[in-house]
């Protein structure tokens, strides 16, 4: 009996700890909703490399949060906010015309994974560096994009076991791989699946080079 009583004052004491880490941050109204979400939602900030802080966007699954995986998002740019593509391409809620109402995306990937949102690198979007330095390159970005994750897990430790995924668009054909490798080589324990990248640039020159068989393709110009 009484080391079941120790047991749940642990669980208690664990849930409450667990809680405390991430509820300050927790989103539970905003203005223009006018549907209650059946998943829950945080936005705050992430400790990435000395002094820079990147600015975060997580809602949970609308299916099973604990099983389902975590998906990281990355805008491309360089330089796009990643809320772009949560308020209008894959996230749960999108912006109305008016301005100032939203609706309900059926289209969102929430509707089977955790989707966490992250403004990098640090000036764009709500992300900032205490000294405003913000000159970077894509290994500076993929060293903090890879601390903001392990201080993600931290601040949301009933995660750390889901399956956890990379994805992005545009320049996250850079951010994504970079990224991937730092998290599949690094010491954090993360549960890395995988990553993928839609309409992705990889290379400026071979995309440059690209743009000759596109226009010929469609008829912009002949061969001559």
């Amino acid at each position: 009996m009484l080391s079941r009583v120790i047991l749940l004052c642990f669980l208690s004491d664990f849930l409450l700890a667990s809680r405390a880490q991430y509820a300050p941050d927790e989103v539970t109204d905003l203005p223009g909703m006018t549907f209650k979400p059946n998943y829950r939602q945080w936005s705050g900030y992430l400790k990435a490399g000395q002094g820079k802080f990147l600015h975060y966007w997580f809602v949970t699954s609308q299916h099973d949060p604990m099983k389902d995986p975590v998906v990281l998002w990355l805008n491309g740019g360089p330089g796009c906010s990643s809320l772009d593509g949560f308020l209008s391409e894959n996230g749960p809620f999108h912006v109305n015309n008016d301005g100032a109402t939203l609706y309900e995306n059926v289209f969102s990937w929430n509707k089977y994974a955790n989707m966490l949102y992250l403004e990098s690198p640090a000036g764009v979007g709500y992300s900032y560096s205490d000294d405003q330095k913000y000159e970077t390159d894509d290994d500076k970005v993929a060293a903090d994009n890879y601390q903001a994750l392990q201080s993600f897990f931290v601040k949301f430790p009933n995660f750390t076991r889901n399956e956890f995924f990379i994805f992005g668009e545009s320049y996250g054909g850079i951010y994504v791989p970079t990224l991937s490798l730092r998290v599949a080589t690094g010491q954090a324990k993360i549960n890395f699946k995988g990553f993928s990248v839609g309409n992705g640039l990889s290379s400026f020159a071979l995309n440059d080079e690209s743009l000759i068989y596109f226009g010929y393709y469609h008829g912009l110009f002949g061969e001559e």
